[in-house]
């Protein structure tokens, strides 16, 4: 009977590259049954902790292990450990014996349930089979208190755990990549597109399945999802993409929530590398359809934050329909308001706020300060946390700055050139009279002058 274990000491750490002592006991009935059969194993241990030896083949103590009946109860393995080589066993554990024993029972007595073919064994019936359950509804079932399944071997890249196969050849496999992870596999050569599909709720990080999750629910400390497409030619190839078509309500094709915290990031875009790169792209078709929708709800908070230039191409609409408004009134003085604006040039200061990706080159503009004593409903107070470009630097730089909205100019610029044109208007009126005034005093001149 093949027999394989990982050898670890009383501190749980592997033992690795050295002699192992081994006694093992066949129990018969129960775990603390009484032993037909004892015999002492000397094995090493290699590199990964692994002892292998077959039992019956080491040094009988009591009993005859050709001699034992498999068929006629149950039985146990009892294995004792000396991790130091010799036969002072500190390490116990006691398991039931299940398929090998009806193998070698079924060898012996002939039984047309299973048959062999060199050192594997198969099982003739065409029925289920069960361990430790007398009614498998499955081709394999595995019942009882302990009915886990247990893969170990040496292959794979890493040689660590075993690989569980589907199918004829090994395009898809399950496998034990390093330790304590898992490898998930299925890819074909020549195959058009690898598939999987999952039927119902994945949750991945998330511990105990929560009260409502989603098709796909993810938790990590780093990155949960990452969409990355290595794309070669010209196709149109996405990362990540979210779809919605149908429902009523709100729905999200892709839901990004940065919660507590500072700068977290629901959902983030980085475009790099060719022409045309987008980090983020959104497309709208139809009726009232958005390609990217975003919207804020508290001081200091923005439905969109743009670090660096702005581009459009189409209308940049805002709300203006008179059922929005109320306690409109007309403006008045917007003309001597305007004349005391002081309009500069200036550089930003990239290099002292690098942080905040500004414009560089020559700037025309007003300085939010002196705005604020002429216009304080244009001018707010803003803070922004800005992380670093580099992920591995785990920095948060806290910005405040006072801001100016330079569309609010436009009707308060639109009202001064009209009370400007007012005025121009009177003193047309005004020089139209006195050169009036002036033709008669020189016609009366003429006059007298005859």
């Amino acid at each position: 009977m093949s027999y394989q274990a990982v050898v670890r000491d009383a501190n749980g750490q592997l033992i690795t590259n050295s002699a192992v002592g081994v006694r093992i006991s066949v129990l018969q009935g129960s775990s603390s049954g009484s032993a037909v059969y004892v015999e002492t194993q000397n094995a090493t241990a290699n590199a990964n902790g692994l002892v292998s030896f077959e039992i019956g083949d080491g040094t009988p103590v009591s009993g005859n292990f050709s001699n034992i009946n498999w068929g006629s109860n149950s039985y146990y393995l009892k294995t004792e450990t000396d991790p130091n080589g010799g036969s002072n066993y500190s390490i116990s554990g006691t398991s039931q014996l299940v398929s090998v024993p009806y193998a070698l029972y079924a060898k012996s007595s002939g039984s047309s349930d299973w048959g062999q073919s060199g050192n594997d064994i198969y099982t003739i019936n065409s029925g289920n089979v069960g361990i430790g359950d007398t009614d498998p509804q499955s081709k394999l079932q595995i019942g009882g208190t302990d009915n886990s399944l247990r893969i170990f071997g040496t292959q794979g890249d890493y040689n660590h755990g075993g690989t569980l196969k589907f199918g004829d050849d090994d395009y898809v496999t399950l496998q034990e990549d390093e330790d304590d992870h898992l490898r998930v596999k299925a890819n074909r050569i020549n195959m058009e597109t690898p598939r999987m599909w999952i039927n119902g709720d994945v949750g991945i990080g998330v511990g105990e399945a929560p009260e409502q999750v989603a098709k796909l629910h993810v938790v990590a400390n780093g990155k949960s999802i990452r969409g990355k497409v290595d794309a070669t030619g010209t196709n149109w190839n996405i990362g990540v993409e979210g779809f919605i078509s149908g429902g009523e309500g709100t729905n999200w094709g892709v839901y990004g929530y940065g919660g507590a915290g500072i700068a977290n990031v629901g959902v983030y875009g980085f475009g790099d590398g060719n022409i045309g790169a987008k980090g983020v792209h959104g497309f709208a078709q139809g009726m009232a359809g958005f390609g990217i929708f975003g919207e804020s709800n508290g001081d200091l908070s923005w439905a969109g934050y743009f670090d660096g230039n702005l581009g459009y191409t189409g209308e940049f609409l805002g709300p203006s329909d008179a059922k929005l408004k109320r306690e409109v009134q007309i403006i008045n003085g917007a003309l001597d308001k305007v004349l005391q604006l002081q309009p500069k040039t200036y550089f930003f200061k990239t290099d002292e706020y690098d942080q905040l990706n500004l414009a560089k080159g020559q700037q025309v503009g007003f300085i939010a300060q002196e705005v604020q004593e002429i216009f304080p409903e244009f001018v707010k107070e803003n803070v922004i946390y800005t992380s670093s470009k580099d992920p591995e630097i785990h920095e948060v730089t806290k910005t405040e700055y006072v801001g100016i909205n330079y569309l609010n100019f436009i009707p308060i610029l639109t009202k001064a050139m009209q009370e400007q044109q007012e005025q121009i208007e009177s003193l047309k009126r005004e020089n139209e009279d006195l050169k009036a005034r002036m033709d008669r005093l020189e016609s009366l001149v003429e006059q007298m002058s005859k």
